[in-house]
Formats: C-alpha cells, structure tokens, sequence
C-alpha cells in the first residue's frame, strides 16, 4: 500500500509538471530569440535585437548574454573611434614632420652659405688689416 502511495503520488506530481509548460517555454523563447538576434549581429553587425531581447526578458542569463555582447560591441566601436584619431594624428604629425625636415634642411644649407660667406668676410677682413698694416708702415 505504501509503495503503491508512493507511485501514485510520483505519477501526480508528473502529471502536474506536464500540464504546466509555459516556464520552461519561455526560458526557451528567450534563448531561441536570443540565437536569432546573434545571428542578425553576426551577419549585419547590428544590435537591435539583442537590445530587445534585453528589454523583453530583462531577469533572462541570454539578457545577460546580450547584454556582454551590447557592451562589447560599444566598446569596440569606441575603441575604432579613437583608433581612427589617432591615425589621424599619426597622418597629421607624419606632415608636420616633413615639412619640419624641409625647414631644417633649408636652415643647413642656410647655415652652410652663411658660415661661408663669414669665412669669405673673416678672411677679408684680415687681407684689410694686413693692407692697412703694410699702408701704414709704407706711411711712416
């Protein structure tokens, strides 16, 4: 009797679990829209879904999913933008440093006349000193 009490109580309490489908569904439903919503982010690299499907299952572990997701794909798109001032940058110091080397060989050749015509006034300069020296002496 007490074995047949047992089954009999083992057979309602299955029966009771058959009846009642719809938590186990909606766990379902979620996943399944969460592997829909995956599939769109991965062949158009978009988020909507994933955003809906945190807002339509938000105590969901596929909201959590999505949501690791949604703060991935921000923070790639975060880390492109600053990539791409940088790269900027990159572009505008490159200019900046041509154009710095141009100077900068301009000067040297600048330097180089200068230094030489310094050289050619020096050298005159003495020639005169001497000249003058000898003028005087041939003076005296």
């Amino acid at each position: 009797m007490k074995l047949f009490s047992i089954l009999l109580l083992s057979l309602f309490l299955t029966g009771c679990a058959a009846f009642n489908p719809q938590p186990r569904q909606a766990i379902l439903q979620d996943q399944q829209n969460f592997c829909l919503a995956f599939e769109e982010f991965q062949s158009s690299h978009r988020i909507d879904s994933l955003q809906k499907l945190k807002v339509d299952y938000p105590d969901s572990v596929w909201a959590v999913r999505a949501e690791t997701i949604i703060l991935y794909v921000q923070e790639l798109s975060q880390r492109k933008v600053q990539i791409e001032k940088l790269r900027k940058s990159e572009q505008r110091q490159m200019l900046e440093f041509k154009q710095l080397k141009k100077k900068n060989q301009q000067m040297s050749e600048k330097i180089n006349q200068l230094q030489k015509l310094n050289l050619e006034l020096t050298q005159m300069i003495e020639q005169l000193k001497s000249s003058l020296i000898q003028s005087e002496k041939h003076t005296k």
